[in-house]
């Protein structure tokens, strides 16, 4: 098994038997290096701990942890420099 995967497993395991919720998309976004993952994290641990919300200015788009930008970008290059063109 990946270290990596085994490592949050155990994370995940310390967080059920602290009776802590964090949702696994933020999870799956730390574990796949996505921006703003690491961030939403520490919130979600912050105010597990503290009972307290964090005041912060919204951000101006939504956080995404998929790849769909990347997909666009890719499905775009493919468009303009078709299938024989490796570069």
């Amino acid at each position: 098994m990946d270290v990596i995967l085994l490592n949050w497993l155990r994370v995940k395991e310390l967080l059920v038997k602290l009776d802590i919720v964090v949702p696994p998309r933020i999870i799956d976004g730390i574990r796949n290096f996505k921006d703003g993952a690491a961030e939403l994290l520490l919130e979600e641990l912050y105010r597990n701990f503290t009972g307290r919300q964090i005041n912060k200015v919204k951000p101006r788009h939504r956080v995404d942890f998929t790849d769909h930008a990347y997909q666009v970008l890719c499905s775009l290059r493919y468009s303009i420099a078709g299938p024989w063109n490796n570069e």
